[in-house]
């Protein structure tokens, strides 16, 4: 829980996110100037590379060409080049020092990028001039279309604790009348569900979207081991039957006392234009899915009386202060960067709103990944918490009770059990629990103590 210190956060512009490509790949692509002209630069920018010197010393000179014509000459030097770990430079005007790392995450890679400016007063003129922070989100999602673009086969993983278990949550896979119950994403029902789970079997399924369209798919099983691993083919439809893409599912479960660790990888195969659609939304799909076969197999868990050890944190302050400060400093990224979590990018209360930021602690890199699950303005707002590479997912909410000038904070982390302690201790319930004591009791409360 403990936020590591940064180099004045006035001075910088930082970024962290996970894309779904090995490292090998993405040093390639951030390398060699066949490959990063077609992705440098915020929406709409296309380069011109005059030289690309990879090496200490070595120069990276090219023009950045703007959507309404406007050329933007780029000129910087190498300092530092770790091949596949990490590169420094020192661009020339204006004057900042980009620094980006990779990090291996199995088969994804973490990149972290920081922009050092000489002078607070410098980097928010190149905010407010170039709009550099939203250039560098765009910069990043067009990274991660062009790794898409060039990549022959996606692949996914996903691991998640789930609330029941293990024969239950293997039936819920395998039982046709359970399967129909939770397959598919948020809203999605199946009026068609016919699973013939043994080697060889076949799959027959066809998703209702809320909207009424009917997206069909079919597939096989290729191998069964009771209770322990299913591994199967499943392919998307067009309207002639005629299959959109393959994707090769592997899911195993493991058993963690009444949980299960449920961990799922998908690689997508013979992809055709038309299919190509589908594929960016398979991630969010899965997870869903996944979400909707928690909740099912939860309360059939609960109606067999197996006891759930969910045992959140929850601490309570009382601040002198109004509610409208109190949901200010949670819900304002300008605010929150400077009580909370100094290497938040972006924060909206919306529900549905995603963002992830990593905090670098003990030598170990700690991917937050955070969406907004609920939202009642000056009264409460919740967000769902996990970590790239660990199990489990968690929920933080923060309840605000008026009392005249003074407002009730109600701080309640729930499923943190879902992290396995027991594997991960850096984790653990009372890690979480002198982390939010210090923040309400140090952070937040100096914070409206300096405001007022």
């Amino acid at each position: 829980m403990a936020t590591n210190a940064v180099l004045s956060p006035s001075r910088t512009l930082t970024i962290s996110r996970v894309v779904n490509a090995p490292r090998e790949l993405v040093w390639k692509v951030w390398t060699d100037p066949d490959h990063i002209k077609n992705w440098w630069g915020p929406n709409g920018f296309t380069n011109t590379i005059f030289q690309m010197d990879v090496t200490p010393g070595g120069v990276w000179d090219f023009i950045m060409h703007g959507p309404d014509g406007t050329d933007y000459k780029n000129k910087s030097v190498y300092k530092e080049v770790v091949k596949y770990e990490k590169l420094v430079y020192d661009h020339v005007s204006p004057k900042f020092q980009f620094t980006v790392t990779f990090i291996e995450k199995g088969k994804k890679t973490l990149i972290n990028i920081e922009m050092l400016f000489e002078t607070a007063e410098e980097r928010e003129n190149v905010v407010k001039v170039f709009k550099a922070d939203v250039g560098l989100k765009q910069n990043m999602y067009k990274l991660e279309g062009y790794l898409r673009k060039i990549s022959s086969e996606k692949e996914m993983t996903l691991e998640r604790i789930i609330n029941a278990p293990r024969k239950l949550v293997f039936e819920a896979w395998t039982n046709r009348e359970q399967l129909e119950k939770w397959w598919g994403p948020k809203g999605f029902t199946n009026p068609v569900c016919d699973v013939d789970a043994k080697p060889g079997g076949k799959i027959l399924i066809h998703m209702k979207a809320p909207d009424g369209i009917v997206y069909p798919m079919d597939g096989e099983f290729h191998e069964i081991v009771e209770p322990q691993k299913i591994v199967f083919t499943s392919a998307a439809l067009d309207k002639n039957g005629n299959r959109l893409f393959e994707v090769l599912n592997t899911v195993t479960f493991a058993e963690e006392g009444n949980k299960t660790t449920l961990n799922l990888h998908a690689a997508v195969s013979k992809i055709t234009e038309e299919g190509r659609p589908y594929i960016d939304g398979m991630n969010e799909g899965w997870d869903q899915s996944i979400d909707r076969l928690n909740e099912y197999v939860s309360g059939h868990s609960k109606k067999k009386n197996i006891k759930q050890m969910d045992t959140p944190v929850v601490i309570e302050r009382t601040f002198n202060a109004p509610v409208e400060k109190i949901w200010k400093a949670l819900t304002d990224i300008k605010q929150m960067k400077q009580w909370y979590f100094p290497q938040l990018e972006d924060f909206k209360p919306e529900v549905g709103f995603e963002t992830q930021f990593n905090i670098h602690h003990e030598g170990k890199d700690f991917l937050h990944i955070w969406k907004v699950k609920e939202v009642v303005p000056l009264k409460k707002i919740s967000v769902d918490w996990r970590y790239d590479g660990y199990p489990g997912n968690s929920l933080l909410s923060f309840e605000l009770v008026e009392q005249g000038n003074k407002t009730k904070l109600i701080l309640t982390h729930e499923g943190l059990e879902t992290f396995i302690p027991e594997k991960h201790p850096e984790l653990a319930k009372q890690n979480f629990m002198e982390g939010w004591t210090q923040f309400m009791q140090k952070g937040l409360k100096e914070f409206l103590e300096q405001a007022a």
